[in-house]
């Protein structure tokens, strides 16, 4: 028995069912792949040409070396081969469905179904009890017993396509950990009296880093009304911790300082010379104000290192990252250290196991999420 029909549910239905086992898959969403059919702005990105442990976070990111080892890229290349799912590399080795997410959660329900494996959508399971090495889910008037249970439950992350706690009160009913849970991929929420805030519908390249911490990021910031969004503030939400300050280059390509000294632009005001590089909102909200209207020729050393500073390495401590509605992962689960790597099976409870985001392993953006997913519900399916 399978809860869960997301990636990582599917996939351990498929490779159950392939090795001749009964399989029954339940999900209390109408419909399987939910999460997958709106990711990537629904065209999926569904693995990364570049997967490594290190893109992992988790109080034990080694854990998911065996599975990204046996589900490589290489794998979900070729299922998409086989399914005859057309691709697109984007920037970063980021692949992605051509066509839409659609075909790949289609074909994949079809693979299913094919391999005999029975789901039962709409449906809520209401207990979970374990009784002489058998697991008995009651679900409405029915009730439904195996010997193997896998948790494909996801996490809390996007409530508002049916995300639940549901998988980690069940761990815990076993007597799992449970790693404390943070939203992440997902942008800040900056001070009210920030100057960055109400910058709305700029975006631009930057370069960010947090103090104190060897991570450098260098991809699209989008402002919003809150506070800072975007590819680059996605990834760094992963590892920014409360009262972390964050250091933001706004101009990574170029020193602000060298053009200060160029002859050329000494007779320019402040202003109109950042406003050559930066757009205009942003750069008098980083320029202090009796700077702006004055001549560059006319800036004195420490001068011109303020204004650097503002543009290089301006600094943010965010009140909090935003919340899980508008996360695309979570942070922590299922402890690892009760988990087997090499089977997924809980190392507490015989026939129990876990998949996907329930655990606590999380990817940076680029696709490493749903191949986390795909990966680990193949390993569990290969061994339940």
């Amino acid at each position: 028995m399978i809860i869960g029909a997301g990636a990582s549910g599917l996939m351990a239905a498929i490779q159950a069912a392939k090795r001749g086992h009964r399989t029954l898959v339940i999900d209390h969403a109408n419909s399987a792949g939910r999460k997958m059919l709106l990711s990537g702005g629904g065209k999926c990105n569904i693995t990364n040409r570049h997967i490594s442990t290190s893109d992992y976070f988790g109080a034990d990111n080694t854990f998911c070396k065996f599975a990204l080892k046996h589900f490589p890229t290489s794998s979900v290349k070729h299922l998409l081969h086989e399914a005859q799912i057309e691709t697109e590399e984007r920037e970063h080795g980021r692949i992605f469905c051509k066509k839409g997410a659609n075909e790949i959660v289609a074909y994949l329900v079809r693979t299913a179904e094919h391999h005999g494996v029975h789901f039962l959508m709409n449906t809520n399971v209401l207990d979970v009890k374990h009784d002489r090495n058998t697991f008995v889910l009651h679900c409405k008037e029915q009730l439904f017993e195996a010997k193997c249970l896998l948790i494909a439950t996801g996490g809390l992350a996007w409530p508002q396509v049916g995300a639940t706690d549901f998988g980690y009160r069940i761990a815990r009913q076993f007597g799992h950990t449970i790693i404390p849970l943070k939203p992440a991929l997902t942008g800040f929420i900056l001070p009210s009296d920030n100057p960055l805030r109400n910058l709305q519908g700029i975006s631009l390249d930057v370069q960010l880093q947090i103090k104190g911490k060897n991570k450098t990021i260098e991809e699209p910031l989008l402002f919003t009304h809150l506070g800072i969004s975007g590819p680059v503030a996605l990834q760094v939400s992963c590892f920014w911790e409360n009262g972390d300050t964050i250091h933001l280059n706004f101009l990574p390509a170029d020193d602000i300082i060298a053009q200060m000294h160029h002859p050329e632009n000494g007779k320019l005001l402040v202003k109109n010379l950042i406003t050559q590089f930066l757009p205009e909102r942003l750069a008098m909200a980083l320029i202090p104000e009796h700077l702006s209207g004055r001549k560059v020729a006319e800036l004195s050393k420490k001068d011109r290192k303020i204004i650097a500073g503002t543009i290089h390495a301006f600094p943010v401590v965010p009140e909090a990252v935003e919340g899980f509605t508008k996360a695309e992962v979570t942070l922590g689960g299922v402890s690892t250290l009760e988990i087997n790597p090499k089977t997924m099976e809980s190392l507490l409870m015989k026939g129990l196991y876990f998949s996907g985001e329930v655990i606590d392993i999380t990817g940076r953006l680029g696709g490493y999420n749903i191949h986390w997913a795909f990966a680990s519900g193949y390993v569990a399916g290969e061994n339940m």
